[in-house]
């Protein structure tokens, strides 16, 4: 009873609609399934995000260890400032720096760590698990003389360590005692070149790692006084002491370099997912119009009774837009539903906590997506329906031909689409990167629809081989009128381009690093040389390898405060140059141009130059610093500014591996300030070793990189990341692969007519079916070439604008690509037409 109410009560279009309805969704499952895939996508990148920053907000002074946190490089809190410090709350201090540890016995056994100091306060907030102890405090005390140490299960499995086995740290032994589980304050580290060693403050000043210009990090952290706030505790230190030097960081910013990373991931997914809603909106297209095909002889039947051509309008876009919602509820269902359950499973292997639940903002994001995308692309069939004539019901037609849009139906769909893009690009936390995705993808579907319209002329115009009338047919089909030509180019195109592109950028620098690099790179990096060890260090490496390459270079650290006299904060920094101003950075001093480099702009200053300061920037940087020959540059080096000119701007071969600084100074520039040197030696691989334990028995206190170990790491995380960013473009290539389905399932009534047709007309099933391979098989070629291009195009100006790398064509990348396309594009054409070559042809001549 409640259905007929339903069916007989309300509006005349929405009642129209629903009985319409009651047919079932039998044309909208391709519809349904690509907007469900998009807007899942979008919800679930966005779930996790929100899930994630929500879980760090909630325990972000144990993140970050305090209520506020500053850092000094070089020297530690004086006592007039820890004074002060004192008064803003209680105080925990721990330093961190680089190491080489040996095990005790096995000089062969030897790793590079990331060693941290703490005191007994530590940690203010959060806490630290241990396993094999049941406090930090009982890790680290000293026993029998031997200071303890807590690790990384890392380092452990390195170098093959149990509890109770000692470790060699600079000038003093540790005993291994405990295994860190989970360290609250980890991620606010950034990258690390080694695992985890913790002992206390007083264990590192033993150790004799601290000399002059040793590279060290002073960490204080505060848990503020009651009636104390962030902004007040900011007011005090940067008004007490304007000089300091110190970073400070409160606990909105306590997710440092992990948040950034987060929010990078969750706008690559979103444009992922938008990627396979634009995709989709192709297969949304293909269904109405494959629905609105079906009800030609309906809505002329209709207008011949006197509907007029606005409620026909509204009859279908109701339709539409019920079963886009349905298709976006279950987008929006798995977006929302599937971060708890993840987190759930694999929660514990976040280094963050993470806070599980439903969050609306990203649901709201993901469906306004999904509406917009359907609207848009569903629109223009729309629109094309309301203008059937009411004499298609006597001229018996079966399809909307070339019935024309009206101009205001035209504007509506374009502004649509700018909404759609608008929402991308305000929607998104980096605004410039989703403009370029939006004008990338714009000109993608543009380059697309030309290329299909292409691939139709040629076929058009080819002249027809005698003989072969199965090949005559397929060429035909591919520019006769509702041919599937361009829902094919543009449903399969977007996905294998990004798979071609992602395959040769990785492909290519997979080349260098496993061919050019080894050539080029040196054998070791060398660093946390003291200025007095640096002849000594030299005499070192040439008493076993005395026909090796040594480079030696000073390093200075420092902050960036000014831009042509504009503070750092306040400047215009492009988003790929703002690494260098969010901390501190490393500056060298050279008399000469840096091997490797070339001059673009300005001049190097004269080998004994002894003015004032001058700044050689790589020429990247400085285009993203807006920075010129001429303009000015400040930096802070110890609590002291020091301004300088810039004098020139470089361009690096990065790819050599040898030493190379984005900042070079001119000599002098920061004399008496502490300074340490690396060092790259070059040298037979037979000397490696022999180089490796005699610097070590020489000094203890610098760290060895080999640089083969770095590149497999390279190598290791950019096999993990090509393999993630893949299976985010396979999402795409899955989107494509439906609307490919759906553009044939839609084609399916025309190829049994025609199918019909060729059979009264004397054709065998063999010959049908293999002209309908040859149209899939020269249709998917010829996708698959355009996608190899535009893809090949695409990787080319990554890697050479962008990083700034050698391109090299891979052939062997796109030919795959031709294999995959054609294959995807056969097949479906099969499963689609298959049923057809059984049809039998009676029915169809009595018009049953």
């Amino acid at each position: 009873m409640s259905r007929r109410v339903a069916l007989t009560r309300g509006p005349v279009p929405l009642r129209f609609a629903l009985r319409e309805l009651r047919a079932g969704l039998a044309g909208f499952r391709v519809f349904l399934a690509c907007l469900a895939i998009g807007v899942g996508a979008i919800a679930l990148a966005g779930s996790v995000n929100s899930s994630i920053t929500e879980g760090m907000r909630a325990d972000a002074q144990a993140l970050l260890g305090g209520d506020l946190e500053l850092r000094l490089l070089y020297r530690e809190v004086s006592p007039e400032e820890r004074a002060t410090l004192e008064g803003l709350g209680d105080l925990s201090q721990y330093t961190e720096m680089r190491s080489m540890v040996g095990v005790e016995g096995d000089r062969s056994r030897r790793s590079m760590v990331e060693l941290k100091g703490v005191d007994g306060t530590y940690p203010l907030f959060g806490k630290i698990t241990l396993s094999g102890a049941s406090s930090l405090r009982e890790a680290l005390a000293v026993r029998h003389g031997i200071p303890g140490a807590a690790a990384a299960p890392a380092l452990a499995d390195r170098l093959g360590l149990s509890l109770g086995d000692r470790l060699v740290v600079g000038d003093i032994t540790v005993e291994l005692r405990a295994l860190i589980d989970r360290e609250p304050d980890q991620i606010t580290g950034g990258f690390g070149l080694g695992p985890r060693l913790m002992v206390a403050a007083e264990t590192v000043e033993k150790t004799g790692l601290i000399q002059p210009g040793s590279l060290v990090e002073y960490h204080t952290l505060i848990r503020f006084h009651p009636g104390v706030t962030t902004d007040q505790a900011k007011d005090t230190l940067e008004s007490t002491y304007p000089e300091a030097g110190w970073r400070i960081r409160d606990t909105e910013q306590a997710g440092g370099n992990f948040q950034r990373f987060v929010d990078r991931l969750t706008l690559f997914l979103v444009l992922v997912g938008l990627t396979s809603l634009l995709v989709g909106g192709i297969g949304v297209a293909n269904a109405v119009k494959a629905y609105m095909d079906g009800r030609v002889r309906t809505i002329a039947a209709l207008k011949c009774l006197g509907a007029p051509a606005k409620l026909i309008f509204q009859v279908y876009m109701i339709q539409t837009g019920l079963i886009a919602t349905i298709g976006i509820g279950l987008g929006l269902v798995v977006g929302g539903g599937l971060p708890p359950l993840l987190l759930a499973l694999y929660g514990d292997r976040l280094p963050v906590p993470a806070a599980a639940g439903f969050f609306v903002a990203p649901l709201v994001q993901a469906a306004a997506f999904g509406f917009l995308t359907a609207l848009a692309f569903g629109l223009w069939p729309l629109a094309r329906a309301r203008a059937i004539p009411a004499t298609a019901l006597f001229r018996g037609e079966t399809g909307m031909g070339a019935v024309r849009v009206r101009r205001r139906d035209r504007v509506t769909v374009g502004l649509v689409g700018l909404a759609l893009a608008t929402l991308a690009v305000l929607g998104s936390k980096d605004p410039t990167l989703a403009l370029w995705f939006v004008l990338g993808a714009g000109v993608s579907l543009a380059l697309f629809r030309g290329a299909a319209g292409g691939v139709m002329a040629l076929a058009k115009r080819v002249r027809h081989p005698k003989g072969m009338p199965s090949l005559r047919l397929a060429l035909t089909n591919l520019h006769r009128p509702g041919a599937p030509t361009p829902s094919v180019v543009l449903s399969l195109g977007l996905g294998l381009t990004v798979l071609v592109a992602v395959a040769l950028i990785e492909g290519n620098l997979h080349r260098q690093i496993q061919e050019d690099m080894p050539d080029k790179a040196p054998t070791f990096f060398f660093i946390d040389i003291q200025s007095n060890q640096s002849e000594a260090f030299r005499k070192t490496v040439l008493s076993v390898a005395p026909h090796a390459e040594i480079l030696l270079a000073d390093m200075v650290r420092g902050r960036i405060r000014a831009l042509k006299d504009v503070p750092v904060d306040q400047a215009t920094v492009a988003p790929d140059a703002k690494w260098a101003v969010r901390g501190d950075r490393g500056f060298t001093t050279s008399a000469t141009l840096p091997e490797n480099s070339t001059l673009k702009d300005g001049t190097w200053w004269p080998e004994d130059y002894a003015g004032p300061p001058l700044f050689s920037l790589t020429a990247d940087l400085a285009e993203g610093m807006g920075l010129v020959p001429g303009d000015s540059v400040t930096v802070n080096i110890l609590g002291r500014d020091i301004t300088g000119v810039i004098a020139n701007t470089r361009e690096v071969d990065w790819a050599s591996l040898s030493m190379n600084f984005a900042f070079v100074v001119s000599p002098g520039a920061f004399a008496g300030a502490p300074r340490t040197y690396i060092a790259t030696v070059r040298a037979d691989p037979s000397q490696v070793t022999p180089i490796e334990q005699a610097v070590a028995e020489q000094a203890s206190n610098v760290s060895i990189i080999r640089v083969g170990d770095a590149l497999d790491l390279v190598m290791t995380m950019m096999e993990d990341v090509g393999t993630a960013v893949r299976a985010a473009a396979g999402v795409t290539l899955l989107a494509g692969i439906l609307v490919l389905a759906g553009s044939f399932a839609a084609n399916h009534g025309r190829r049994v007519r025609e199918a019909v047709t060729l059979k009264v007309l004397g054709a065998t099933r063999g010959m049908i079916l293999r002209a309908y391979m040859m149209e899939y098989g020269v249709l998917g070629l010829a996708t698959g070439g355009i996608a190899a291009v535009i893809g090949s195009v695409a990787a080319w100006a990554v890697l050479v604008f962008v990083m700034r790398a050698e391109w090299v064509f891979l052939p062997g990348v796109v030919a795959g690509t031709l294999v995959v396309c054609v294959v995807f594009t056969v097949f479906a054409g099969f499963a689609g037409t298959w049923t057809a070559l059984g049809a039998r042809p009676a029915p169809y001549l009595r018009n049953e």
